[in-house]
Order: structure tokens, then sequence, then C-alpha cells
């Protein structure tokens, strides 16, 4: 009987267990159905998991043209293919284009993340606050970007108010370019040194029989023609403006000189033809053997391996002191980036000494950086294309551009002032003062 009654009990309470289990159940049924079933029960699978974040996207602007456009083409696809974080996505926009593309993306809130500048550029765009510092994009970076680990010339691009505003990546430099079947013709058997040597050597080279020149100069009112014109300004002693770049001084006894002896090669002693000549026709009438000498950047040095005769290089002549124009490209980030980040772990991987030496061997630049010198990459280039020496070893005498936003309107304006001196329309103190006022009204905007 005792039995019994426990068994009657034990039924009752599991009656009771089951009725509590079919409410437990209705009342989650109830709830998730107040939900709208947005908890996955435990055991349902998770579609995204295992699989890696979406790469972002860092959009580089860049002004280089032909093979070079293809250098960067090829380093962006070494980077996206070496980490899983971020696509360079590279856009080519023509060089003559390009300020006014970016002036007009960042106007329209859209800027790319990454950019290739000029000198002038920098300035231009520092001074329209277009730019965030190198510091801010690297404040919360572990490894840094220090202006010393480039070479010092580079630095009055980058440093203003004891910030870096961009990254070199290339540096060009202007030196001269010589026919040597030409001079041994002339008995000629070294490079002239001294502005005066390259009056008595253009004589020598000079041959109107032929049809034949001692010096191309250029003499199209372009920005080329005053950055070709700069280094014999420096050469000489003089400068763009005062100190504080608030007066052009170019128009002083120092300017005027270096002006004359382009007008004296002109026209005095008719050396140099009164043609309408920019950096491309330059190039393509030396390639004809019937041109002594030219100032150019090495990025013709390949070029120059296809002409029917011997080219060399040398540094340039010099006056007072050595001195030429430092050119080149520097990578910028706008402030309105979107992807700065990225941005900054892609110039991190250009700067690699192994990545910077291919995109200067491919360009025919120079290296920003002592390191790239070193590597194996770069040294056999060098023993292997003697031409370039000349050039690095210019770097150390390298100035450049004053850094000041109006600076190619400026340089624009003296070139006009140029060629009007050399067509023989205005002196060159004429000339100089001319421009001169118009870039002092410039400075002041």
């Amino acid at each position: 009987m005792g039995i019994y009654l426990q068994l009657i009990k034990g039924v009752k309470i599991m009656r009771k267990m089951k009725w509590s289990l079919a409410v437990l159940l209705t009342s989650s049924v109830a709830l998730s159905a107040c939900s709208g079933g947005s908890a996955p029960a435990k055991n349902e699978a998770n579609p995204n998991k295992g699989k890696p974040a979406a790469k972002q996207t860092v959009n580089f602007l860049y002004a280089l043209a032909g093979a070079n456009g293809e250098i960067v083409q090829s380093l962006a696809k070494k980077f996206n293919e070496s980490q899983d974080k971020y696509t360079v996505n590279p856009t080519f926009v023509p060089p003559d284009q390009r300020m006014e593309k970016i002036f007009t993306e960042i106007a329209a809130g859209s800027p790319p993340d990454l950019f290739t500048a000029g000198p002038p550029d920098i300035a231009a765009l520092r001074g329209s606050k277009g730019l965030m510092t190198i510091d801010e994009l690297m404040k919360d970076k572990p490894k840094k970007i220090k202006a010393d680990q480039f070479y010092e010339s580079l630095r009055p691009v980058i440093m203003k108010d004891d910030k870096m505003w961009g990254v070199p990546i290339s540096a060009g430099v202007a030196a001269l370019y010589y026919n040597e079947d030409l001079f041994k013709q002339a008995g000629l058997t070294k490079p002239p040194e001294t502005w005066e040597e390259v009056v008595e050597y253009a004589k020598k080279l000079t041959d109107p029989s032929k049809n034949q020149w001692g010096l191309l100069l250029p003499t199209k009112e372009v920005l080329f023609t005053n950055n070709q014109w700069s280094a014999f300004l420096w050469q000489n002693g003089g400068d763009y403006f005062t100190p504080d770049m608030k007066q052009a001084t170019f128009n002083s006894p120092k300017g005027v000189e270096a002006l004359q002896l382009w007008v004296d090669l002109v026209q005095k002693h008719k050396v140099t033809p009164l043609q309408q000549m920019d950096e491309n026709t330059i190039t393509q009438t030396f390639a004809t053997g019937k041109v002594g000498m030219f100032i150019g950047f090495p990025l013709w040095i390949t070029q120059s391996k296809a002409f029917p005769f011997v080219t060399k290089t040398a540094q340039l002549p010099k006056r007072e002191k050595a001195a030429t124009y430092l050119g080149g490209w520097y990578l910028t980030v706008p402030s309105e980036s979107k992807n700065k980040d990225g941005a900054y772990e892609f110039i991190q991987f250009l700067l690699q000494p192994e990545n910077s030496a291919a995109w200067n061997i491919g360009m025919g630049s120079l290296p920003t950086q002592p390191a790239t010198l070193q590597t194996k990459e770069y040294q056999e280039f060098v023993s292997k294309t003697p031409l370039v020496e000349p050039f690095s070893k210019s770097l150390n005498e390298a100035i450049a551009p004053p850094p000041t936003e109006n600076y190619s309107k400026v340089g624009t304006t003296i070139s006009k002032a140029i060629v009007k001196a050399l067509y023989g329309k205005l002196t060159p103190q004429q000339a100089l003062d001319e421009a001169a006022q118009e870039a002092n009204k410039l400075l002041q905007k």
C-alpha cells in the first residue's frame, strides 16, 4: 500500500513537470514571435563566419604617363597581393591637368586618398588647406617617416613650420647632355665647366652649313623654360624672392646677367636656334645628331640609348657656385581622404628600399633616400647606366623652387619675360622688371 501511494505521488509530480514544460515552451514561442525571429538558434550556421573582411580601397591619383605609369600599376599590384586589408586603385591624370583635377575633387569633397604632386603643387595645396600633414597622418602609427631619411636638398620642399607635408618618392635634377661624337669632331675632350666654356664650346659645335647647333634652350612661354633658367639664376648668386617671399628679386643684376647669357647665346653668338622649343622638341632635335648640348633630366637617359651617336652627361657648368633645378614627385594625402590609414600603408610600402629602387629605375628618376641608393638593384643599374652618375652627384647642389603657392604662375610669368628677351622684344632688364611687377602682385594674394 505504501509503495502504491508513492507511485501515485510520482505520477502526479511527472504530470506537473510536463505541464510546466509545456507552459515554458509556449512562452518561448510567443517571445520569439514578438521579437520577429531575430535571434538565431544556437546551432544555426553563420554564413559570414570564417570569411575575411572586405578589402578597403585606396584611391591613388598619379600623373606619370606611359611606361612610368606601368611602374605605378605594377607596384600597386604588388602591394595589393602582399596583404589582405587594402586594395590600391591607381588612376592616371595627364600631368598638365593634375592640379585642376585635384582642386576640383577637393572642392567636391571627394578627393583621392593619395596624390602625386610636384614641388610647386605642394605649396599650392598647402595654401588652399587641401593637404593634411604627414605628422597628423602617422601620429598613431608605430613606424614613423622621418625627414632625415631623405636627402637634405629635398627637405625644404616637404617641411614647413616644422611639419612634413609630403613624402618624396622620386627626384629629378637638371644636368648636361652632350653628343660625344660632335665633341670629338670639334676637338673637345671634356664637358664645359663654366659659363665661359659653354659659350666657347657652343661656338665650336655650331656649323650653319650643316644646320648644326651648339646648344638648345627652351623658348616657349611654359613653366619648363623658367625652370631651366633657374639654374643659371642660382649659379650667378641670384634668387627669386626675398627670404620672406613677399618681393621679387629675380630682376636684380644677378638675374639680368643670367638672362643676358641666354640672349647672347641666341642673338650675339648665334649658337642656339630661335625656334619654338620645349622639353619634347629639344630632345627630338638632339636625337637628330645635329646638336652639341642640351640641359635635361634623368628620365631621358633611357631614350638616349637609342640615339645614333654616343651620348654623355655631366653636371651643369657653374658660375659663382654650382646649382641645378630640383624636381621630382612627392606623395601627398588630401585632408578629406576617406582612407588615410590605407594611404599611409601604401606610402610605407613604396618607401621600402627595394620598391623605391623599382620605382626609380623604371622611371629613370633619382632615389630620394640613401637607403635606396645602396640596394643591390640600384647599384647594378648604376653600373650598367653610367649616364646617371652626374645626376646623382648633382643632388647635393640641387635647389627646389620657392615654396609659395603661386610659384607656377610666377614661373610662367618669368618664362614669358625670357621669351620676350630672347626674341629681342625687350631687354633682359625690361623683361624681368615687367615680370617682377606681375610677380609682386601674385605674392600679395
